[in-house]
This record gives C-alpha cells, structure tokens and sequence, in this order.
C-alpha cells in the first residue's frame, strides 16, 4: 500500500514557523504520510482565494487523499472545524466557506463536525488549530481512524464567498476578478461550462469583454495566439474565464486586482 497523502494550503507564508510546527505533528503522529505543500502563499485572510486554489488543485491528486485548508480569520470563535469525504478525496478545514469551492467540483458524501477532543493535541491553542486541532486529526485520518470517531455528522455549513455572475438590464453580464495569480492573469467568476450554456441562448453579437477601461474583441484558445504585450481573454487550464496579456501582467497593465468589474457580451 503506498503511504498516505495529506496536502497542507494556508496562508501562513513561509517566514515563521506555522507550516513546519503542523508538518511536525503530522510526522509525528503519521511519519509514513507524504506531505504536499498545495501553497503557503494564499492572501493573508483571504477565504475565497484558499478554497480557490485548492479547488484547482486537489482534482489531481491520488484517490484518499487528505486535503487540510488552514485560512482561518476566525480561528478560536464559535465557528466549526469540518471533515469532509467526496467521493474521492477528504478535506479538513474550518466552516468559513472556503471549502465549498473544492465542494463545487466534487460535493461532500459525509460532513463531520469536529468535536472528539481526544484526537487533538493536549490543550489546543485557541489561536492556532491548524496545528492543534486540523494537523492531528488528518493525521489520524491517514492511519485509519472513522470518520464517525471524529465529532458529529452536519449538513448545514457556511455558504461559498464566490459570487455568481450578475446579469444586467442591458443584457451584459457583469462579472468580478476573484484571483490575480503571479503572473498578473486576472481569473474571474464564469466557468467555460457556464459560458457556453449563456452563448448558447444569447441573441448578441460575439464575444465581447470590457474591463479596466479596455475592450477584449475575441476571445482566444492560447496565450500564444497574441502577440507579447498583447491584452486576451480565455479560459485558463482550469476552466475559468481569464484576462492575461502575453509575456506581461494583466493586472498591471489594467490596473485592476481583486473585485474588479468587467462586463461580458457573448
């Protein structure tokens, strides 16, 4: 059997100890485990871009994998700790929402509420339940340990901070960026899916894409398409609409970060 894997995403950074404290309990606990750093860079606080990258990355991983999701401005209120199991993977993460974005690709079988304090380290640190709290659970997950052995079953979690796409009165549909990625790429709220079901019905006239005071004509299958420095728009290996510029920033050149409006004619 090959050893278990558990991916850590937080927004702890990699300046101060809090990544390598939750590795050491997890190695401690389960020093079979293969650990995976999905990322440490998630925006300080930031719910939605958390459970957005993890949403991008955990279908590519290994059946049984164990997900942790530590972005936590909530950390030691009232707010839940969950454990879930899809249908292929489990994620464990505090109840701010975050998790339904990796719950869109793939919905929960099983929701647990965690409350078996005898699975937490000693005296669990009310500021920091990635390590007391979420690192031993996962790590006793990966040892075999019930679902059920953990806390309660819940059906009732916080809702996803991803907004949908808001149509207008002119027939436009206005749309958000929701992550600036390191390159600059602006990824906004519409999937190729929901894309296709809109242009299926529209009775407009083309592709047509407005953001930061520029206008995107066509819409593109390749960065490669354009030419350097040149503004596009297509749908990024993720299957989200994105406005990149070749061999630049699109978040420069617009000017434009998170929360940023653009109207979409299709």
């Amino acid at each position: 059997m090959r050893a278990p894997i558990i991916t850590l995403t937080t927004d702890f950074g990699l300046q101060d100890p809090f990544v390598a404290a939750m590795k050491g309990v997890l190695l401690s606990l389960a020093p079979d485990a293969l650990i995976v750093d999905v990322s440490h860079e998630i925006p300080a606080h930031d719910v939605l871009a958390g459970g957005f990258v993890l949403a991008r990355a955990f279908p590519y991983f290994p059946a049984g994998t164990i997900h942790v999701l530590v972005v936590d401005p909530g950390v030691g209120t009232s707010r839940p700790l969950l454990l879930a199991r899809t249908q292929s993977h489990f994620f464990l993460g505090p109840d701010n929402g975050a998790l339904c974005l990796p719950f869109e690709v793939e919905p929960p079988l099983e929701l647990i509420r965690l409350a078996a304090t005898h699975s937490f380290l000693p005296d669990p640190s009310p500021t920091f339940h990635g390590r007391d709290i979420l690192a031993p659970v996962a790590a006793r997950l990966s040892q075999g340990t019930p679902l059920s052995d953990f806390g309660e079953a819940t059906r009732t979690i916080v809702p996803s901070p991803l907004p949908s796409p808001e149509p207008q009165a002119d027939g436009r549909l206005l749309l958000r960026v929701i992550l600036a990625d390191r390159f600059g790429n602006l990824a906004l709220n519409l999937t190729e899916k929901k894309y296709r079901e809109i242009s299926r019905s529209s009775k407009g006239s083309g592709f047509s894409l407005e953001i930061g005071g520029r206008t995107i004509s066509r819409l593109s299958t390749t960065y490669g398409e354009s030419s350097p420095g040149e503004l596009l728009a297509l749908f990024d290996s993720s299957g989200y609409l994105e406005v990149a510029v070749r061999e630049g920033s699109a978040a420069a050149a617009l000017g434009c970060g998170r929360w940023a409006v653009a109207l979409l004619s299709c």
